[in-house]
């Protein structure tokens, strides 16, 4: 049966487990990049699969999913690839239509967070959509076409992770771009808003970072 969507959760910080366990569907393929199955576990969710390490796990979650059908992949603690990028990885294997991460960022570690930001170009790449989200942020790459979500007033940046991201074309924002480019290292697309319900980006050459901050 093909797998339409895998979650991931990671170790990183996860402050409201109901609002991330409410936006995992039944039919999700679960993986957990190590301590990442702390958070599954609390969120009452036995993953398919954990991945990395497993220094991060706490042992009594590990002695629960052993006794459960949960199979682990476990690499040295010496490794190349973080367990998040051991994660995706195996995720692309399963060819599904998108890939959702949790738990990637990383309170006082900023350098995880953005290396965790960076590693979402890894599935766009082999075609395949990926966001990451918590209860306050929706974070998208973009080389293409994405659809964004929420509310009027919510806030939506773009920020181009290439030296320039070519034709924009956006709709539903307060600041629409018509045909523009946005250039590296430039603020210029951040703390757009949306007017309703949806906007929408399209963008001709380069990949965009499209990040959604809820309206406080």
């Amino acid at each position: 049966m093909q797998i339409k969507r895998v979650v991931i959760i990671a170790n990183g910080t996860v402050n409201d487990l109901n609002y991330c366990r409410e936006q995992i569907r039944e039919e999700d393929y679960l993986i957990c990049a190590d301590g990442g199955a702390n958070h599954a576990l609390a969120m009452g969710l036995i993953p398919h699969l954990v991945v990395g390490d497993l220094d991060s796990i706490d042992d009594e979650v590990r002695q629960k999913l052993c006794g459960a059908s949960t199979e682990f992949l476990q690499y040295p603690t010496e490794k190349e690839k973080s367990d998040l990028e051991l994660a995706l990885d195996k995720a692309i294997t399963l060819r599904p239509q998108e890939i959702v991460l949790i738990g990637v960022f990383g309170g006082r570690r900023m350098d995880h967070t953005f290396a965790n930001i960076m590693l979402m170009n890894v599935p766009l790449s082999r075609g395949i959509a990926v966001k990451i989200f918590d209860e306050d942020h929706e974070v998208q790459l973009v080389n293409s076409e994405v659809t964004s979500k929420g509310q009027a007033g919510d806030y939506l940046s773009l920020l181009p992770l290439t030296a320039e991201v070519e034709d924009i074309t956006t709709e539903g924002l307060k600041y629409p771009l018509k045909g523009e480019s946005l250039f590296f290292s430039s603020s210029r697309g951040l703390s757009n808003e949306f007017i309703g319900r949806e906007a929408r980006i399209k963008v001709k050459a380069g990949i965009l970072l499209v990040i959604k901050v809820k309206k406080g």
